[in-house]
């Protein structure tokens, strides 16, 4: 998970972006971190999520800041599955999730936190 996450805090993104966009710049990190990973990787019927890496890490990227009942019951649904090791939201607003969930351990990584300050 410690690659993966070392992977994702190196993205710096521009403020207004869509989901794909944003998808596409975390799927860059990954690769420039040597990370693997399946995109929109199906973990069970009616169940995918947008970055399944190595060793079972889920990483679901929203823009904003998700509702947080709705987001806790996604990130439960990928916990609960026996190929999913833990989980890391990527999200453009700060976001509170707990340390672990169903056991798994679970991360924010949000990018709001990432943007430092632009000298222009």
């Amino acid at each position: 998970m410690e690659s993966i996450l070392s992977a994702l805090h190196s993205l710096r993104i521009p403020l207004v972006m869509d989901e794909y966009q944003l998808q596409a710049l975390v799927a860059g990190a990954l690769a420039r971190g040597g990370v693997r990973f399946e995109k929109e990787a199906r973990l069970a019927p009616r169940c995918r999520v947008d970055f399944l890496c190595e060793g079972g890490i889920a990483v679901e990227v929203k823009r904003g800041r998700p509702q947080r009942g709705r987001l806790l019951e996604q990130i439960r649904r990928y916990a609960q599955l026996e190929d999913v090791s833990g989980v890391i939201l990527v999200v453009e607003r700060t976001a509170e999730l707990p340390r672990a969930v169903c056991g798994k351990p679970c991360r924010v990584v949000a990018l709001n936190r990432l943007w430092g300050v632009a000298v222009g």
